[in-house]
């Protein structure tokens, strides 16, 4: 077996990025678009030591979960890597990719529910984020290809507000009419680096335009050119990034038309939303998963409940209608400012928010506020800090509720909060990333 030999191979398996996995003369072989129960083949267009990775070439036998993508770019954009897969399918490969991570990773045996259903497949996301690049003489706005930094252009995502490919198509003419200059990361030179949209349920819109600069030209323009076409857009921010990095967002925005931030009701509850918020991208089936969570915590009514990585706090202010107080605890310091902002929003009172390390903070709050009934916490996709796991298991807690957006992060943490006394019954997976493999999770674990 050599490099750009075509095989024939039966696949088993789908990987953690959706490949397809089969076995040719005794090696794993990695191919994009292949799906289990299928024979197909592949060119070989990479060797290494102990796999293969192949590029499909054809379907012998098809598997009958699969269909066909409504999206033209598939297979091109790195984006959903499972359009080609029927939505039960999606959700019976989700439940064996949790169940495979606490097994393998973790080490542990804990029933894994089957994931909660997302009500909308696509059109689902109220956020995006389009790098920009020049092409010659053209723009290309969309999504990096799989495993590169190269753009592919996209004029229409099917997992986004369809309101956003009316925006991008305005926003291309003023680029273009306008001779913007273009975000260069190799030289750091051109301004437009990215662009992002925001739009909450009611169709309000936000338009962020990320530069290397401190202002764009032909501003009048852009902000005339959304009042007549979309008078839904009713913010323009300017995010201002100087710095040589990969980050999208820098320091500081500018409003430059319109209000600097939207509003998102979730479950009764109002958030202000600003360009640097973070707020789940599916805001119905966010709805799903606090439920599932609360549901699960099982609060009376009467307990005090620390929320270590609030953001703008909405957790914390569900948490604080089923409980008798809440803590959150935020690092970034403008979080905690909008936190602050929507519970007065929400006139709830029985919240309050603290910016700092959770890991320092928390045996502070130990002594200042008692130790808590119950934690929960919502940590990014890296998982808790060792540090963080020890000081909630040092202080007594007897229920910690832990929403995972990284079953592999989820399974090594669970192995540490054995160790050190605590135990779960159920991880619940909620599907949040419907043509995606991304998956939301949430369990209960308590002090034994």
């Amino acid at each position: 077996m050599k490099k750009n030999d075509s095989i024939e191979c039966s696949i088993h398996d789908l990987g953690t990025d959706g490949q397809g996995i089969g076995r040719y003369e005794g090696m794993t072989v990695f191919i994009d678009g292949a799906l289990p129960g299928e024979t197909v083949r592949a060119k070989l267009i990479a060797l290494k030591k102990n796999y293969g990775v192949g590029k499909l070439e054809e379907v012998i036998a098809a598997s009958p979960m699969r269909v066909k993508p409504p999206c033209h770019v598939f297979g091109k954009c790195g984006g959903c890597s499972l359009q080609h897969l029927s939505y039960a399918g999606q959700l019976q490969f989700k439940h064996n990719h949790v169940m495979s991570c606490i097994q393998r990773i973790g080490g542990l045996d804990i029933p894994v529910g089957f994931p909660l259903p997302t009500r909308h497949e696509y059109r689902y996301r109220n956020k995006a984020a389009f790098p920009v690049q020049q092409n010659g003489r053209q723009v290309d706005i969309g999504f990096y290809a799989a495993h590169s930094h190269r753009i592919v252009d996209v004029d229409d995502c099917k997992i986004q507000p369809s309101d956003f490919h009316i925006v991008m198509s305005q926003l291309r003419v003023w680029i273009v009419k306008n001779n913007i200059s273009i975000y260069d990361e190799k030289t750091h030179t051109g301004l437009l680096r990215h662009v992002i949209l925001r739009e909450n349920k009611e169709g309000d819109i936000m338009l962020v335009l990320c530069i290397n600069g401190e202002d764009i030209p032909r501003k009048s323009h852009l902000i005339m050119l959304f009042e007549f076409v979309l008078p839904q857009v009713k913010s323009i921010m300017l995010n201002i990034n100087t710095q040589k990095t990969n980050a999208i967002l820098g320091q500081k925005s500018v409003c430059i038309h319109g209000r600097d931030h939207i509003f998102e009701t979730l479950a009764g509850l109002t958030f202000k939303l600003g360009a640097q918020s973070f707020l789940q991208v599916n805001s119905a089936q966010t709805e799903v998963l606090y439920h599932t969570l609360f549901k699960m915590l099982g609060l009376t009514g009467s307990e005090t409940v620390f929320d270590l990585y609030c953001g703008v706090g909405t957790i914390s202010l569900f948490a604080a209608q089923h409980a008798k107080k809440v803590v959150g605890i935020e690092i970034v310091k403008q979080a905690i400012s909008d936190a602050q902002f929507n519970a007065r929003l929400n006139d709830i009172e029985n919240a309050e928010f603290l910016c700092g390390d959770a890991s320092a903070l928390l045996p502070g709050l130990v002594k200042t506020h008692g130790r808590a009934d119950a934690a929960i916490v919502d940590p990014p996709r890296k998982g808790l800090d060792e540090a963080v796991i020890r000081t909630l298991a040092a202080s007594g807690i007897p229920k910690i509720g832990y929403v995972s957006c990284n079953p592999s992060t989820l399974a090594r943490d669970l192995k540490l909060f054995y160790e050190l006394g605590y135990e779960t019954d159920l991880i619940q997976p909620v599907d949040l990333f419907s043509q995606t493999t991304h998956i939301e999770s949430v369990c209960v674990l308590e002090k034994h």
